[in-house]
């Protein structure tokens, strides 16, 4: 019986129309909904019902003969999970023997329940045999999830089931916000869809979108079709609608084609196609315009287009390939564009292939890789091809108190520039570690060696009198000390305090290596082919190099001091850290005789960062570097948050970054920023009681004295449907020429964004849509104190 009845459950084809994985943030919501759908109470009982006894209660029997038998008055029929409850029951037999058919049939306003579903109808036909079953005037309600409907005639059949006259929806009782009815649903069990004709969505009890013929998923298979809308309207875009499109090809491969339609800027094709094979997983995306109407690019009659390339396999167990590829047509295209592959705010887009083969002890790897600069710059950077590295690890030699290892590369660098040298380098990094440790701290002894040989070529440029063969030989030596001291005599009262020390000295002698690479002074190609600066924060000074890549390794005769202090309360749960450190150059650090490129004084900048747990609601975080040769401040932020529960918060930010700071850390000085960063923003997101949540966004820089972002989001959620709606205005690239100027200098975006959604169809879609909300925009949502 519960086979028959259960199939029911098909009408929940209508369900992959709108569902989709989300997150459930609104748990009040979601306990709120399920309130109103039927639980399932008593001792879930496992096993094959049909196996289970069947105990019948009823006002009279009347068992006529063998083949017949009636029952009577408030008939209460139980096996295992299923309970109906009837008026009449009349059992019959036809035949004899194997050819015995028997029937059931439930007479008059029958309800059934199990596990699953409770189901009520005028009159049902049950074949005992085949289990095939016909119910009249269906009225059901899904057990534990949301989902109910009618149906005037059920035929459940072995391989399909037929509902006529059948409707759906995912609102509770008495809500009929919308629905979606069918002449006819014929539903096929082992292929799980579903074909519908004559289908009418309703809203309000309005038929407002009509089909004559569709099909959909009516299990866990994905099944092609049209996804949920976008819409909106934009100063940068226009109004703007696209319709995802799904095609499921096969169980290991599928697509989505977005058709998106700009009205300032024409039409663009957006595709995404996934694979899962034998040979890895991976995905191909395009984004293609054939010719922007925007008056920037209405006279070029070109094409604007992005393509995305993602592969990962494993190959035959210790193998590993990989890609990494993404090109765009043009360095305006992000500014221009939103995609999920790239922002303008990336700088460069990669594109990189790698094939490894992994070791206990060692691995091999030989990849390729180049970048797609955004900057204005006259040439770009170097690609590596083919580049070739090798790692080799041993521990424990020495008797155990030392660590070897060895990296090894060889790459070929290549310009598109024909007026860059091109080179062959060969780097040779072997080291040996010995690392020293008991209860009070750990003291680890390194030295290691930089063997470099490079081959070069020059180029049709100024550095015409390049040298075809540099070898570089640098030896190092480090020495890194680290204790943790932790205090019980509670200096403040409640709390447990750790002192952590961390001292280093290293040592590397001078090279002069003005020979590898361009002797350009452009900013961008003075660091050799691929070498940048680093960043500096506390962390950072503990590195062994002031710069990524192997073409400059500058010297070093310096102590690095710093520590962290940590405050704990009595659970063990570490409310307060303060990290504070500098480097103490005994010799100025160098790469060659350009003072530019030569640390100036006695020691680095001060390098802070803190985090404190102020209570279970509000959280700080803040840190400061402090420049001692340029003699005042070079970056500086802080957040503080408030956050009372769940995803409610209100967070205040603040960024500063100096000119000097900016320029020097630049990649080219076509681009230098000419003025201070000073950022003060705030975030605000909060479910208003269940039903509506709202997000605002504010951030304004105080060197210009304008707003950069401005956002405000808005979401109304009920049980069976939410709608949002987004505004947004923020500043744009200046060198993007726009149609939209608000004022001289000035080039802001605004859009407007509509979002709705049908819910409920899964069991854990309630969500407010903060969260959602909160990944929009330039700057991004951050926790200030992550536990």
């Amino acid at each position: 019986m519960k086979k028959n009845v259960y199939s029911l459950l098909s009408l929940a084809i209508l369900t992959a129309l709108y569902s989709g994985a989300s997150i459930a943030d609104s748990r009040e919501l979601h306990l709120q909904c399920l309130n109103g759908v039927p639980q399932f109470t008593g001792e879930p009982i496992t096993g094959d019902p049909n196996d289970q006894p069947v105990y019948i209660e009823a006002d009279n029997a009347d068992i006529i003969n063998p083949s017949r038998a009636t029952y009577s008055g408030d008939v209460d029929l139980k096996q295992g999970n299923r309970h109906l409850t009837a008026p009449e029951v009349e059992v019959i037999q036809e035949g004899e023997g194997d050819n015995a058919q028997r029937f059931a049939f439930a007479k008059g306003a029958f309800d059934y329940q199990d596990e699953q579903i409770n189901l009520k109808g005028n009159d049902a036909k049950i074949h005992l045999n085949s289990k095939d079953t016909d119910v009249a005037n269906a009225d059901y309600q899904f057990v534990g999830r949301q989902g109910r409907g009618t149906a005037e005639t059920t035929e459940m059949r072995e391989g399909y089931r037929l509902l006529k006259n059948a409707t759906f929806t995912s609102c509770l009782p008495n809500d009929e916000s919308w629905s979606i009815v069918a002449n006819e649903m014929k539903q096929h069990i082992q292929e799980e869809y579903a074909e519908m004709w004559h289908t009418r969505f309703k809203i309000a009890g309005v038929p407002v979108f009509y089909m004559p013929y569709m099909q959909m998923p009516i299990g866990d298979r994905r099944r092609s079709g049209l996804l949920i809308p976008n819409a909106g309207i934009s100063s940068r875009d226009g109004t703007w609608y696209e319709q995802p499109i799904y095609w499921n090809i096969a169980p290991n491969y599928d697509a989505t084609f977005t058709p998106k339609y700009m009205s300032n800027r024409g039409w663009q094709l957006n595709s995404e196609f996934r694979y899962l094979t034998q040979f890895g997983t991976g995905l191909l995306a395009s984004e293609y315009i054939g010719k922007d109407r925007y008056d920037d690019y209405s006279d070029e009659n070109r094409s604007r287009h992005l393509f995305r390339w993602l592969h990962n396999a494993s190959l035959f167990g210790d193998w590993r390939f990989n890609i990494d590829y993404t090109r765009v047509s043009d360095k305006r295209y992000f500014s221009d564009f939103d995609s999920v592959y790239g922002s303008s705010t990336d700088g460069y887009a990669t594109q990189s292939t790698r094939l490894s083969y992994y070791q206990p002890n060692w691995n091999v790897a030989i990849s390729a890789k180049q970048y797609q600069i955004f900057d204005e710059v006259n040439i770009g950077p170097y690609k590596a091809l083919p580049q070739i590295d090798f790692n080799y690890y041993k521990n424990g030699l020495a008797n155990g108190w030392g660590d070897f290892k060895l990296f090894a590369q060889a790459v070929h660098f290549d310009n598109a520039s024909k007026n860059m040298p091109t080179a062959w380098r060969y780097h040779l990094e072997p080291s040996f570690t010995m690392p020293l440790a008991n209860r009070y701290g750990s003291l680890n002894i390194e030295t290691k060696l930089y063997a470099t040989h490079y081959q070069q070529k020059a180029g049709t440029g100024v550095d015409a009198n390049i040298e075809n063969s540099v070898n570089r030989v640098i030896p190092q030596v480090k020495v890194d000390f680290q204790s943790v001291l932790a205090s019980n005599e509670h200096f403040i009262k409640g709390y447990t305090q750790t002192i952590e020390p961390h001292i280093q000295y290293l040592y590397r002698p001078y090279r002069d290596q003005s020979n590898i690479g361009s002797k350009s002074t452009s900013d961008y190609l003075g660091l050799g082919y691929d070498s940048a600066l680093l960043q500096q924060d506390y962390f950072s000074l503990f590195r062994d190099r002031r710069y990524s890549g192997l073409d400059r390794i500058a010297s070093a005769n310096q102590f690095t001091l710093g520590g962290t202090t940590r405050f704990y309360d009595n659970n063990a749960e570490e409310r307060f850290n303060l990290s504070l450190g500098q480097i103490i150059y005994l010799n100025n650090s160098r790469i060659d005789d350009n003072t530019k490129n030569s640390t100036t004084g006695r020691s680095s900048s001060w390098a802070l960062e803190s985090n404190w747990k102020i209570s279970e609601k509000w959280n700080w975080r803040g840190s400061y570097q402090y420049d001692t040769r340029l003699d005042h401040t070079a970056l500086a932020n802080t957040s503080l948050e408030y956050n009372p529960s769940g995803n409610n918060l209100v967070q205040l930010n603040y960024r500063y970054a100096s000119e000097d700071y900016i320029d020097q850390n630049l990649t080219s000085s076509a681009n230098r920023y000419n003025q201070d960063i000073q950022q003060l923003g705030s975030t605000v997101a909060w479910e208003l009681g269940d039903k509506w949540a709202v997000v605002g966004r504010y951030y304004h820089d105080m060197a210009l004295n304008k707003p950069v972002e401005q956002y405000a989001g808005v979401q109304y959620n009920t049980c069976c449907w939410s709608a949002g709606v987004g505004v947004r205005r923020y500043l744009v690239d200046k060198s993007s020429k726009r149609a939209y100027k608000d004022e001289k200098d000035t080039l802001y975006d605004n859009s407007i964004n509509f979002t709705i959604k049908l819910t409920g169809l899964g069991r854990n879609d309630h969500h407010s849509g903060l969260v959602d909300m909160l990944d929009k925009g330039m700057l991004p949502y951050v926790k200030p104190f992550n536990d």
